[in-house]
């Protein structure tokens, strides 16, 4: 009788050891990788970013201290900017511009539309970065003043 349970058990373990299970398979790398890009291409700095406020900094000067930059991007994609020159006499050293703004189509930097000047900055997070006359990032020692911080109210 003992040897009978024995195979008994041997049986039992064997026909459930053997049990065909359908195998699930996991998603492939290359998968993974062509949704999360889909998703990394759809957000951008125009409709990820918290973008509409009040951005300020000091930008560098050839014949003046520092020209004070004052850049208020409105939800309406209008603008208004005020430049004070530092050190210059105060008939000649303020200047406002108001106006409108564009995205460019990847939705990462703004064109300030105005009579006067057209301005180009890269739109990051609470911070603009000014672009030169070809849109490119200003590098170069000074470039840490070509960034303009967003006021937190």
């Amino acid at each position: 009788m003992k040897k009978t349970a024995l195979v008994f058990t041997i049986a039992a373990i064997t026909f459930l050891g053997c049990k065909n299970e359908e195998k699930k398979e996991a998603p492939s790398v290359e998968t993974v990788e062509t949704v999360d890009s889909a998703i990394v291409d759809s957000h951008n700095s125009e409709n990820s970013l918290d973008w509409a406020g009040i951005y300020e900094g000091t930008l560098p000067c050839a014949d003046c201290e520092g020209i004070k930059t004052v850049l208020e991007l409105k939800s309406d994609k209008t603008f208004s900017l005020l430049q004070t020159y530092l050190g210059k006499s105060d008939s000649e050293n303020e200047f406002t511009q108001i106006g409108e703004f564009a995205w460019n189509q990847e939705g990462t930097m703004i064109r300030l539309r105005s009579e006067s000047g057209r301005f180009q900055f890269k739109v990051g997070e609470n911070q603009l970065w000014m672009m030169d006359l070809k849109g490119n990032i200003i590098e170069g020692d000074l470039a840490d003043m070509y960034i303009l911080k967003k006021k937190t109210p």
